[in-house]
């Protein structure tokens, strides 16, 4: 970001008397709401630092540290007492207050656009970190910025600036919103695609790869004849023998290599269990085929959606931000999302449709597709007797761009998974249920 944009944006924040709200919208990006309900969004990212209009845009994920807490408290309600650029650098210097029954906690919010520097940090009246967004320490830089220590001024900038005009500081931040947009949208498709490409490739291989059943019938067939045949020379079979020479009952003579066990009497066994394997497997190749082609279709129908996303809140709906977890977590047999605090479970195929309907709580939210095939979806309700409409409507979005690719309206019914009664695999009756419609515009 150059310095004269950085001031000209100083210049119109000054007309804001107070901070309705602060809080982080990305890892690296604080969101300010004014007092007319107007959001400014602060990049710090490392290299691509820049200031945008950010009404309406929400965080996909949900912030937690010592540093959100403290911007939140700080900051959230606040008067401004001063706006300014400090030690006439690329810092936009926030001093604010919180009136107190007692006194005006006063606070300062310094957020650095200074190449390797870059960072946010809240600082008491006194100059004191409390909190940053980047700790650096005495290894890392002359300037430690760490809780309780006096923050020292940066090296004063020597180069020469770039100089120019923002005429119109709205429409700048505007323009960058939507620059940033387009630029998020583009490389967030790119991560994404290629992944889904590289999940559809190997399922696609797996496919390709499955035995055929002809070939699995006749592996069993062979191995419960060496299994009869161990048996019938057991008496022959030394511990740890590696190979068996003998007869098949029709006199033919047949060489058998044998596993590495201590006691012969279990090799009868071995070959019994392997010859079921096979046998299991030829008899439940249909399900995997079945299985495998259900989820390409689920990877491809998100791909599809992938491809015609607009805005990154939509492709954040497919691909929410990874929360991290200090609980281990279950293993699901689904796919998963998250909405806000809330988990999302969608089936891709039967069987994990049946996992979904099966591990579900009676206080969970079911949503399917009306009078059509779709994937099950479940809103963990994790003991809450009440979920967000909007953390329904968003869940319902996610059950139709999971489950189609063509535009137009879906409705989507949803009800508590006690409400739900399963007939057959994961065919349903339900009562009580609502109904919302998704519309799919592309």
């Amino acid at each position: 970001m150059r310095y004269y944009e950085l001031k000209a944006v100083a210049e119109y924040l000054k007309r804001y008397k107070k901070i309705r709200s602060a809080g982080r919208i990305d890892d690296n990006v604080i969101c300010l709401e004014f007092d007319d309900r107007s959001a400014i969004g602060f990049d710090l990212s490392r290299g691509r630092t820049e200031i945008f209009l950010a009404d309406g845009k929400r965080a996909q994920r949900t912030y937690h540290a010592p540093f959100d807490t403290l911007l939140k408290k700080r900051f959230s309600g606040a008067k401004v007492l001063d706006l300014s650029l400090a030690d006439d650098d690329k810092i936009l210097k926030i001093e604010a207050a919180l009136e107190g029954a007692y006194k005006a906690q006063k606070s300062i919010l310094r957020l650095e656009f200074t190449g390797r520097h870059t960072n946010a940090i809240i600082l008491d009246e006194d100059g004191v970190v409390l909190e940053a967004l980047r700790h650096v320490d005495s290894d890392s830089s002359y300037r430690v910025v760490q809780p309780g220590i006096e923050l020292l001024p940066l090296k004063p900038y020597s180069g020469e600036r770039q100089s120019g005009v923002v005429e119109d500081v709205k429409a700048y931040l505007a323009k960058k919103r939507e620059e940033r947009e387009r630029r998020r949208v583009r490389e967030l498709k790119g991560v994404h695609s290629r992944a889904l490409e590289k999940r559809i490739e190997k399922l696609e291989k797996e496919l390709r790869t499955l035995p055929q059943k002809e070939e699995l019938e006749k592996r069993a067939e062979k191995l419960f004849g060496y299994a009869d045949i161990v048996m019938a020379n057991l008496h022959r079979i030394k511990p740890y023998d590696s190979r068996l020479e003998a007869f098949d009952f029709a006199g033919n003579p047949v060489s058998i290599d044998l596993p590495p066990l201590p006691n012969p009497g279990r090799m009868g066994e071995y070959f019994y269990k392997a010859a079921k394997r096979a046998a299991n497997k030829a008899e439940r190749l249909h399900m995997e085929e079945r299985n495998l082609r259900s989820r390409i279709d689920f990877y491809k129908t998100v791909l599809e959606n992938l491809e015609s996303a607009r805005s990154e809140e939509e492709i954040a709906l497919l691909f929410p931000p990874k929360q991290k977890h200090k609980k281990r977590e279950t293993k699901y047999q689904c796919e998963l999302f998250t909405v806000g605090e809330y988990r999302v479970l969608v089936g891709r195929n039967e069987r994990e449709n049946i996992w979904v309907l099966k591990n579900a709580k009676a206080g969970d939210i079911w949503l399917h597709l009306k009078d059509r095939p779709s994937s099950h979806c479940i809103i963990q309700a994790g003991g809450r007797r009440q979920i967000p409409r909007d953390v329904i409507e968003r869940a319902a979005r996610i059950c139709v761009e999971t489950s189609v690719s063509q535009p137009g309206d879906y409705p989507v019914d949803f009800t508590h998974r006690r409400n739900v009664k399963i007939e057959r695999g994961a065919h349903v009756t339900y009562t009580n249920y609502d109904t919302i419609v998704i519309k799919k515009n592309r």
